[in-house]
């Protein structure tokens, strides 16, 4: 007998801005995927702020533009055996 694999769905909303949701988004979610090793799917639905869109390219340039910060992501990724944040593609 095989196991199922089910979908868990986790949403942060409300109206107000500036309250965390994005980044509580990017919190768990790297919980999840790094720590625990589920697969994520994340979905910003703030047109036209597409928060984590920014977050992630910031995040992106900030480690290419810095070979000490290249350096440390490689071995964290390669510590838990995960792809880096360039190897995932939008």
């Amino acid at each position: 007998m095989g196991t199922t694999k089910k979908t868990l769905k986790i949403s942060f909303a409300t109206q107000k801005g500036g309250v965390g949701k994005s980044t509580m988004t990017t919190l768990l979610a790297s919980v999840l995927h790094y720590r625990l090793g589920y697969d994520m799917l994340i979905m910003d639905c703030d047109f036209p702020q597409h928060s984590l869109t920014n977050l992630r390219e910031r995040d992106l340039k900030t480690i290419m533009q810095n070979e000490y910060h290249k350096r440390m992501a490689m071995k964290q990724f390669q510590a838990i055996n995960k792809k880096s944040i360039s190897d995932y593609q939008m």
